[in-house]
């Protein structure tokens, strides 16, 4: 059994190296293709047993080439509007999802939002498991591009 001095030690967060317990920290993602506009406004919780995720996405994916997650798997529930997302590599399976609706993405699912319902922004809270080691990225021309490296090529 731990001692309560090794419960208080801070370990490190799996996925970025940050301390594993936060509380509400918030992101605002800018557009690729404009910074002057947010993308997606995030508010992050970090727990033991994994993160979960507060988005307000305020725009399409604005990157033209779909992309993965570090997650060996995570759920996203979409709290209010809806959008449209390309899966796979090539975009083949068209999925629209709407309030009240779960979006299981698995460690190796690739996936693009093309279209926010009416254009209005969507609500969802999204749970991330364990981290599955390869980081997130693109895949450009269906090769994987890591996100670092793709977002320094911009």
């Amino acid at each position: 059994m731990k001692t309560s001095q090794e419960m208080r030690k801070r370990k490190p967060n799996e996925i970025d190296g940050e301390f594993r317990w936060s509380f509400a920290r918030r992101q605002f993602i800018p557009d690729w293709s404009n910074p002057d506009q947010t993308y997606l406004k995030r508010w992050r919780f970090d727990t033991p047993l994994g993160s979960v995720f507060l988005h307000q996405i305020l725009l399409p994916d604005g990157d033209p080439d779909p992309h993965s997650h570090p997650f060996s798997r995570s759920v996203s529930l979409l709290l209010k509007g809806g959008y449209i997302e390309h899966r796979g590599i090539d975009g083949a399976e068209v999925r629209t999802l709407r309030a009240g609706k779960l979006n299981r993405i698995s460690g190796t699912d690739v996936h693009r939002i093309v279209e926010l319902t009416n254009g209005d922004p969507v609500w969802t809270l999204f749970w991330a498991g364990k981290p599955h080691g390869r980081g997130w990225g693109f895949y450009v021309d269906g090769t994987y591009v890591d996100h670092k490296v793709y977002l320094a090529g911009r």
